[in-house]
């Protein structure tokens, strides 16, 4: 309970901060108390903090960009840009389809900040279509791989949590494709290395019956 009041007791002054930059800009506050949320977090892992922190620095960003270009609305881009990329990491499709839509809204209200001409938007729904397409090809992303992926993913979310981790102690991203594509025993334990045997078998049970299912 202390920490969803200290957390709200922190958004209040946050935001009153941003609003009134009394000796800095708000963009400037926005950063600031990020890297502060962020350091926390690091330290002491309180449910929201991360998110908060995240929300903070992507707005911070986007509003630092927003100054400098007199487009507002990539205010809007950086926190969607920021919560894609926390979703991404933790392997939550809400978070990331969340953050595409508030990235899609900004460009949308940053195409009529500029007043674009029609044959911009038309050049943006070709290179639309033409990256479905690339999706939709033989050869193209490999759904096997993707849904071996996602569960690598949300076990690295779930050990986190119990072990009161980040989730880049317990698997760094750069192990994740590696690991993906392992298709035996042998394959995974030489990935994880003896800093982290302990998860041979559990890893193993986890991708080679993703495996199997498939």
């Amino acid at each position: 309970m202390r920490g969803y009041l200290g957390l709200a007791l922190f958004w209040v002054g946050a935001v009153y901060l941003i609003l009134t930059h009394p000796f800095l800009p708000g963009w400037a506050f926005g950063l600031l108390l990020a890297v502060l949320l962020l350091g926390l977090e690091h330290r002491y892992r309180i449910p929201g903090m991360l998110e908060s922190g995240v929300l903070l620095f992507g707005w911070g960003v986007g509003a630092a960009l927003a100054d400098a270009t007199g487009l507002f609305s990539l205010k809007l881009v950086g926190v969607g840009a920021a919560l894609f990329a926390l979703g991404w990491a933790r392997g939550e499709d809400g978070l990331r389809y969340l953050g595409a839509a508030l990235v899609v809204a900004g460009g949308l209200v940053g195409l009529f900040e500029v007043g674009a001409a029609p044959w911009v938007a038309i050049l943006l729904v070709a290179a639309g279509i033409w990256l479905l397409l690339r999706g939709g090809e033989p050869g193209g992303e490999d759904p096997e791989l993707e849904r071996r992926f996602r569960r690598l993913l949300a076990w690295r979310r779930q050990k986190a949590e119990a072990l009161g981790l980040r989730v880049d102690e317990v698997l760094p991203d750069a192990l994740l494709p590696e690991l993906a594509r392992a298709r035996d025993r042998e394959a995974i334990e030489k990935a994880l290395g003896p800093e982290r045997e302990a998860w041979v078998e559990e890893l193993a049970a986890l991708l080679l019956e993703a495996q199997r299912v498939l």
